[in-house]
């Protein structure tokens, strides 16, 4: 029995040798080797976008990481869906071109395009909100995941931009001229070439002059007629309905109503650049222009809204196109 027995192990134990030298040289393909997954950090390069006849919009894609920048190693389809949210109805306001885009291999973004079907939309039914669909499950919501788009009207086609302050027409001089009472202007605003803003979907305004106490953030605007601005040589101008601003013109004050009415057009430089002018037609200051008869001025005298319309009450600047 035992000689039977000592072949049968010195067999086993070959086999185990044998067994274990296999695992031990076996070696899986390169191709077998786990990859990690990238995933992407996508993002509209805006989180608004004002359109007047048709508007590029920008969408693009950064490394979930650490938001660096990175390309798609592969084409990345993207579907284009319009949310519920929207007011404005797709083939009757707008019309979107390309709902499938794509952000090709070795590339970080796409331009797509949105086109406006009507010159006047309404307020109630002028607001787009896109979002994307992806195919994968390696996308991350960046800083802008959807993006609202407003159809701001024909009205806009020469105001949509950012504009730097160019001249202050009626600064502290010209209005204590005009009422002889110099103490009344101390807190009037001042001249600074910092001073911009910027029409788009909204009104965002970067003043840094005392501007800043009625432009005081991001406003909405639309359309609210034309104004004759009378003088000697009467003013036409397009006039602007403003919410989120501060008609007290204070630096420590708020008016309860933040509502107001500008009154804007373009110009010419006299050397063939275009600038906007514009006119403060509606705000009550609680800093400046605090004598009896200077303040009759800004107390509202018809339904129109606007209060200072005569020489000397309104506030006149006229800004150039942001190079």
């Amino acid at each position: 029995m035992k000689k039977y027995l000592l072949p049968i192990m010195a067999l086993a134990l070959t086999f185990s040798f044998v067994a274990c030298g296999d695992d031990k040289d076996e070696k899986k393909p390169e191709s077998e080797t786990p990859v990690e997954k990238i995933n992407y950090l996508y993002s509209f390069e805006k989180k608004s976008y004002g359109v007047v006849d048709e508007t590029a919009i920008t969408f693009g894609i950064l490394n979930a990481k650490d938001a660096s920048t990175i390309n798609a190693e592969e084409d990345i389809h993207i579907t284009l869906t319009v949310d519920p949210s929207s007011t404005a109805k797709e083939g009757e306001d707008f019309e979107l071109p390309l709902k499938e885009i794509t952000i090709l291999k070795g590339k970080h973004e796409v331009e797509f395009t949105i086109k406006a079907k009507t010159a006047n939309p309404k307020a109630e039914a002028n607001t787009i909100v896109l979002k994307p669909v992806f195919s994968g499950d390696n996308f991350v919501a960046g800083q802008y995941p959807t993006v609202k788009v407003v159809l701001v009207g024909s009205f806009a086609k020469n105001l949509v931009g950012t504009w730097v302050m160019n001249e202050l027409v009626t600064d502290r001089e010209y209005m204590a001229s005009m009422w002889g009472i110099e103490d009344d202007y101390v807190n009037f605003p001042e001249f600074n070439a910092e001073d911009q803003m910027t029409f788009d979907a909204t009104l965002v305004p970067d003043f840094k002059s005392g501007l800043k106490n009625f432009f005081i953030g991001e406003a909405t605007y639309e359309n609210a007629g034309s104004y004759t601005l009378q003088g000697i040589t009467p003013t036409q101008l397009q006039v602007l309905k403003l919410t989120g601003v501060n008609r007290n013109f204070s630096a420590s004050s708020q008016s309860e109503n933040n509502v107001a009415y500008i009154g804007v057009r373009n110009i010419d430089d006299g050397n063939g650049n275009d600038l906007l002018d514009v006119y403060l037609l509606d705000f009550v200051p609680t800093d400046f222009a605090q004598t009896a008869v200077m303040y009759q001025c800004y107390e509202p005298y018809d339904e129109s809204g606007y209060c200072a319309t005569m020489s000397g009450s309104y506030v006149n600047f006229t800004m150039k196109k942001a190079q």
